[in-house]
């Protein structure tokens, strides 16, 4: 059985939102900027990163599936940082990050922007690396937003 505020919580965590979450799989583990696109069936999530590795900076087929994230736009953010758009992570369940979120409200950081938004959408559909089923299932999902 869930408790009202798990409940709550998971009623209020939403696509578009930017959420801080403990990543166990970087090296070293750290706490990571994360956007979710798509919730159901299971969380779909976008790594924000504070910069483009070079080698990605040096491809410009790779550089179109980043989307910056000004911090004077957002700001829950401390620097401008960039949505990779290229791997979707799936390492969380909704429960694990209800859990996270439930032991620590301030892992909620806030929505990206109506502009952000566009370019995340935009550079999905271009994305030449990002993997075809879950850019169907992120359009799927922005398309029943729209609705």
């Amino acid at each position: 059985m869930k408790t009202q505020q798990e409940k709550y919580i998971r009623e209020n965590i939403l696509p578009w939102q930017v959420l801080r979450l403990f990543c166990h799989f970087t090296t070293p583990p750290k706490n990571k900027h994360v956007l979710t696109v798509s919730l159901y069936p299971r969380p779909l999530l976008l790594m924000v990163n504070s910069q483009i590795h070079p080698y990605i900076k040096n491809r410009a087929y790779l550089k179109s599936c980043q989307v910056l994230l000004r911090a004077s736009e957002h700001l829950f953010l401390a620097h401008d940082s960039y949505v990779d758009c290229r791997n979707v992570c799936t390492t969380f369940s909704l429960n694990d990050i209800v859990a996270q979120v439930h032991a620590d409200r301030q892992r909620i950081k806030g929505f990206i922007s109506d502009e952000a938004q566009t370019q995340v959408i935009a550079a999905i559909k271009v994305c030449p690396a990002l993997e075809k089923q879950y850019k169907n299932l992120i359009l799927a999902e922005v398309a029943e937003l729209e609705v």
